[in-house]
């Protein structure tokens, strides 16, 4: 009987922690080397990565933005972090490197949000749209508020701006004809000193990512050995 509670308590800990922290890991390290990050400034003021990176744990001060442990995996995740106590550092330190990119990237928006900048765009999209059929025009945000959409187009460095296969998207057609111009917004001293910033924590997130999904995946290892998940019990054993 106290063998299956601990057997329940630890496939708890596979479900609500182990595997959507590996997932979330492995996805951070894909979009750090194929440039999926994307930072967002909400409408309700907070700021925060979008895509790409996410934070481990809810934090006052972001609390707009998405982060992976909520209030489903409390009890699993403390048990996991009273069992492996160096996890709790890891994941701390985690979040301190998203929080540190979360600024970098707020000094760059003021950088580049200028009024220059604003007004620029408002005559280069009703230039775009002159003369073109309703299918190719600008509409929605990119018109309406084109200087937070081609703002974050130019502080998102970690980013690459790809189009859907045998797609009409005009914003796209829009940034592909004028991103030469608007490019050099971002030519400054200040952003290129805070992007080498980025590239840099970028590097020891990914470091720590890998350190953290060698851990975490041999943890799970253990549990699957120790406690003999078979018999398309629990994810990500099903079919062992």
């Amino acid at each position: 009987m106290i063998k299956d509670r601990e057997r329940n308590k630890v496939s708890e800990e596979v479900r609500e922690v182990l595997t959507p922290a590996i997932e979330h890991i492995e996805s951070e390290i894909d979009a750090i080397q194929n440039k999926k990050i994307f930072w967002h400034h909400y409408t309700s003021g907070g700021c925060g990565f979008d895509s790409g990176l996410r934070r481990l744990f809810h934090n006052e001060r972001y609390r707009g933005v998405r982060y992976l442990f909520g209030g489903k995996s409390g009890g699993a995740l403390q048990d996991i972090l009273n069992k492996f106590s160096n996890l709790n550092d890891m994941f701390y330190s985690h979040d301190v490197l998203i929080d540190e990119l979360n600024r970098c990237y707020e000094e760059i928006e003021k950088e580049i949000k200028t009024p220059e900048l604003g007004e620029r765009l408002e005559e280069m999209t009703r230039e775009f749209n002159k003369g073109k059929s309703a299918t190719y025009r600008l509409k929605g945000e990119p018109i309406e508020n084109s200087f937070q959409f081609y703002g974050e187009y130019l502080i998102n460095l970690e980013y690459t701006i790809e189009r859907s296969p045998d797609s009409i998207e005009p914003h796209i057609d829009f940034w592909e004809e004028n991103q030469d111009e608007l490019l050099k917004f971002r030519d400054k001293i200040h952003i290129i000193e805070i992007h080498k910033q980025i590239s840099e924590k970028l590097i020891q997130l990914t470091e720590l990512d890998e350190k953290l999904l060698k851990k975490l995946s041999k943890i799970r290892e253990k549990y699957r050995k120790e406690y003999n998940f078979v018999n398309n019990e629990i994810e990500p054993f099903r079919g062992i």
